[in-house]
This record gives structure tokens, C-alpha cells and sequence, in this order.
């Protein structure tokens, strides 16, 4: 038997070294896949771009000296069939307004990872989608033995591909796998590079969605255990206005899986502990290792005060669900009204590909919406309030609801990005007024025939309105959009390259 494994092993060795070959070699990119992720508008770019675009759009030339930026998952060295949609290396699309110009760029992050395969001219990192079967056990082991032999550095992970923050006149590109990165943006010549990973000994990772506490002036760059997953843990970092570390604290969690995002009201953070969870032995039975437990898991939401840091208090609920985005949290005399865009069910494969069939229901292309979450801390009792107009839009596609973004004039208004559940394309948003939420009725705006967003929205005001400014496509067009949802009208500048999709997006001073 052991002869029989050591075999096994030295064959392994053996395909890994063919595999890797260790002389970088051109490689040719694809221009259309097989995979949903990696083919039609979410076919990867492969060139860095700095495009000025004349204009004549009024509205636009109202918007001075700002930089609106989205950032998403561009992979540069990319596997066809186990692409997992969160692995892509992290590319930043940005655009400069300068009176009756705009200044478009694209750059990739260069993060560690990135860079390592660079050298080497060809994917070296395992993506999620691979993490089942006899391959994936194979390819864990290939990922092993080049970090073993010191091809791939034991940090720097992680692609930098979530979310843009903007803290302290400084911009970082931000991956919950990872460091963030630090960005250089030039206002003399408009660049952006890609400065420094940010480095702590006591933390491996911090979130994409960090918590800006304006009134203490710090920053939450919390984290959780996903560098073995064999413990649930929620690792609450404070920093300063200087990205100096102040405080961190283990928090014990039952479920061992993700944790995207947090609300956040005063001095409260909403911890959610939802039954999202990783089972190594899941890749021996092709499923991957991650997956979310609807019928037997637990989901409870912790009150951690982040002032006085002791244990948080739990608040069990009877339903298990899943949040990747929270929106607005309101304190009251009972407890806390907590809003964030629910899931009843998730699986993780479905962002390998769409038309996965294992998921005979496909209820998480159907069934993500914004949603109230009451917590009674007197009672200890919780309570989920759904809007029915929400629950039903009047749309002819099955439809999520997801990145929840407050409204700028409003705070008590939300926008929420409504795809197509089916292919992933953002066709519309809507705006509600979260007071007396059950019966409110949203504003909503949907793209034409053919015409989609790209990523999360951001709001803008311009002469005392507000528009939510993205990027947008049709077939063949990219523009740099202002949408009116009041009006139901767009505003748009076309820009003479491909945009594919990304997740978060960021509008700033051009400091």
C-alpha cells in the first residue's frame, strides 16, 4: 500500500513538472470560451487601455475633477472548463471627468499572484471551481509542490478583484482572500499603478466590505477564517485614519464559511453566522468543499459593540439563509431593523457555470431580494418582513436583487441592482424608500432591448438631482452612463472599447 502511494505520488510529481515546465512560453488567449464566466460580455480583456473621449453630453460636463472606477474579475491566464467567477485576477476600469472630456483606463492589479504567473506565462493558482474530484485532488497537489518548491510565494493569494475603498485621501483594491493593495493614481497625467500590498504580521486577510466609522474615525477591516476553514472564526480589526492597526479580537463562530459582509449602526456591528460551510471531503465526491446547509444548518446574527468588545450577544432565526450584501441598519428602542439582500438557498457552483445541474430549482437566480430582518433584543426574537412588490416585479425574467447602495439625498432611500438571474446580466434597478417598508413601492428602470449594466452603481448629485453613474453595454458598444430612475431616463458617453462585467464600483476626488 505504501509503495502503491508513493506511485501515485512520484506520478504526480512527474505531471507536475510536464504540466509547469519551468521555461515561461508565449501563451495565445482565447477570444470566446465554453464557460459561462468566461465567454459573450464576460469574455476577459487583454490590453491595458487610456482612451480621451471628446463629448458634447451636458450633464457630464457638470462633474469636476472626479474618477468614477469599477473593479471586477479579469483572469489573464485562464482554464476553460473550472473557472470559478470570484477567481479572475482584479482589473480596475476607470473614468476621469474633465469638463468636455472624459479619460477612460484599464489596468490590471498587480498583485502577487498576478505577478508569479506572469513570470511563468501560464495559470499556476488552484480557482475555486477546481477544488472537486480526482482533478481537484491532483491540482491541490500540483498547488502544493510548486509552493513547496518556492514557485508560488505562501502569501499574496489573493487577486484584488471585489471592491475599491477610499479611506483617508488614499484608494485600495480590496479581495476577503487577501491584503488590500494600495493604489497610485496620478492627477497630473491621469495613471493608475498599482502601489504596495499593505502588510500586518497578525493578519492573513481582511474583508472587501469594510465598516467606516466616521464618528470614532476608523476603519473595520474585519476578517474570517479562510486559510484552512477548519474553525469558524470572525477576526474584528480596527484601524486608524493611517492604516495603523488599534485593536483585534477572535470572535467563535459555529459555521465555518464566509463572511462577505457586516451591517453596522452607532457602535454596533451586525455579525451574521450563517450556515455556509467547507467539508474537505466533499471534493472526493465532485461537489465542492464550500456549500451552503439549508436543511440542517444554524443561522444566528451577533450585536458586537465595538466599543466595549465583549462577546457578542446571538439572536437565533428559524429559516437559514444567506447574505452576501448588507444595506441600512436602524437602532430603536427594541432592537435593531436590519436590511440586507437575502438568498433562501445558495450554491456555490453556480458561479462556476450557470447551467448547473445539480441545482434542479436554480432558486438562487430566483429568489435573492431585499428583505427587513427585525432583532426584538428584549423578546430575544427574530422576524424576517418581505416586500411584496419586491417578491414579484413585473418583469418578464427570473430576477435577483442584490448590491444594496444608499441614496446620497435620501438615507432612508436604497438602489438595488436587478439581474437576470438566468444569464447574470444586469438589466435594471430599482429605488425604494426602506419607511414603512413592507408596503413601500418601488421606482424602477430597466434597460432596453440588448442593453445591460456592468457592475454596481454609485449615486451622484448633479445640480441638486441625483443619478446613478455605471458603466453600461449593448451588442457591441461601451458607455459611461448616468441614469435618472425618477425620469426612467439615460444619459450616456460611448467609449470606443469593450467593458465586460465586474462586482463593486467607486466614485472619488481625484486627490
Amino acid at each position: 500500500m505504501i509503495n502503491t502511494y508513493i506511485m501515485y505520488f512520484l506520478l504526480v510529481c512527474i505531471h507536475f513538472f510536464y504540466c509547469t515546465s519551468f521555461l515561461p512560453f508565449p501563451r495565445k488567449f482565447k477570444t470566446q470560451y465554453k464557460q459561462h464566466y468566461l465567454k459573450d460580455k464576460f469574455i476577459p480583456v487583454f490590453e491595458e487601455k487610456t482612451i480621451t473621449v471628446k463629448h458634447n453630453v451636458t450633464l457630464f460636463s457638470k462633474i469636476k475633477s472626479k474618477v468614477f472606477a469599477q473593479i471586477g474579475s479579469n483572469p489573464k491566464y485562464a482554464n476553460d472548463e473550472d473557472y470559478h467567477w470570484f477567481d479572475g485576477d482584479g482589473m480596475i476600469h476607470a473614468i476621469y471627468f474633465n469638463n468636455s472630456e472624459v479619460i477612460y483606463q484599464n489596468k490590471w492589479i498587480q498583485t502577487k499572484r498576478l505577478q508569479t504567473e506572469e513570470k511563468w506565462k501560464k495559470k499556476l493558482y488552484l480557482y475555486f471551481g477546481e477544488l472537486k474530484g480526482v482533478h481537484g485532488m491532483v491540482e491541490i497537489m500540483k498547488f502544493s509542490l510548486m509552493q513547496l518548491f518556492g514557485f508560488i510565494p505562501n502569501y499574496g493569494k489573493g487577486t484584488a478583484n471585489t471592491a475599491l475603498l477610499n479611506w483617508n485621501s488614499k484608494i485600495y483594491a480590496l479581495h476577503e482572500g487577501d491584503m488590500p493593495y494600495e493604489l497610485e493614481i496620478n492627477n497630473k497625467e491621469f495613471n493608475i499603478s498599482t502601489k504596495q500590498r499593505l502588510f500586518y504580521p497578525s493578519i492573513y486577510s481582511t474583508t472587501a466590505h469594510p465598516i467606516i466609522d466616521n464618528r470614532m474615525k476608523r476603519i473595520y477591516m474585519y476578517g474570517y477564517n479562510n486559510y484552512d476553514f477548519l474553525q469558524g472564526k470572525f477576526i474584528f480589526n480596527a484601524f486608524d485614519q493611517n492604516m495603523e492597526l488599534l485593536k483585534q479580537q477572535n470572535i467563535s463562530l459555529i459555521n465555518n464559511g464566509m463572511t462577505h459582509d457586516v451591517g453596522f449602526v452607532n457602535k454596533f456591528m451586525i455579525i451574521p453566522d450563517m450556515p455556509l460551510k467547507y467539508d474537505v471531503n466533499r471534493i472526493l465526491k465532485e461537489q465542492l468543499p464550500i456549500y451552503f446547509d439549508k436543511g440542517n444548518g444554524v443561522t444566528r446574527f451577533g450585536i458586537f459593540d465595538v466599543i466595549d468588545n465583549k462577546k457578542p450577544d446571538w439572536f437565533y432565526f428559524k429559516e437559514n439563509f444567506f447574505i452576501f450584501h448588507f444595506s441600512n441598519v436602524y437602532k430603536n428602542l427594541k432592537g435593531f431593523d436590519i436590511f440586507a439582500c437575502v438568498m433562501d438557498d445558495l450554491h456555490m457552483e453556480d458561479f462556476v457555470e450557470v447551467d448547473n445541474l445539480n441545482n434542479e430549482n436554480h432558486i438562487i437566480r430566483g429568489e435573492l431580494r431585499l428583505k427587513k430582518i427585525e432583532i426584538n433584543t428584549k423578546k430575544n426574537t427574530t422576524k424576517i418582513i418581505e416586500n411584496k412588490y419586491l417578491q414579484n416585479l413585473n418583469v418578464s425574467f427570473p430576477y435577483n436583487l442584490d448590491f444594496p447602495i444608499t441614496s446620497i439625498k435620501n438615507k432612508d432611500e436604497v438602489y438595488c441592482t436587478i439581474f437576470d438571474s438566468s444569464k447574470g446580466y444586469i438589466c435594471g434597478y430599482i429605488k425604494i424608500n426602506l419607511k414603512n417598508f413592507e408596503y413601500s413601492k418601488p421606482k424602477i428602470f430597466l434597460f432596453k432591448d440588448n442593453e445591460y449594466g456592468n457592475s454596481e452603481p454609485q449615486p451622484i448629485i448633479i445640480k441638486d438631482k441625483e443619478y446613478l453613474i455605471t458603466f453600461t453595454n449593448s451588442k457591441n458598444d461601451s458607455f459611461i452612463s448616468l441614469i435618472n430612475i425618477e425620469k426612467k431616463k439615460s444619459y450616456k458617453i460611448k467609449i470606443p472599447t469593450r467593458i465586460p462585467p465586474g462586482f463593486h464600483s467607486s466614485i472619488f476626488n481625484l486627490y
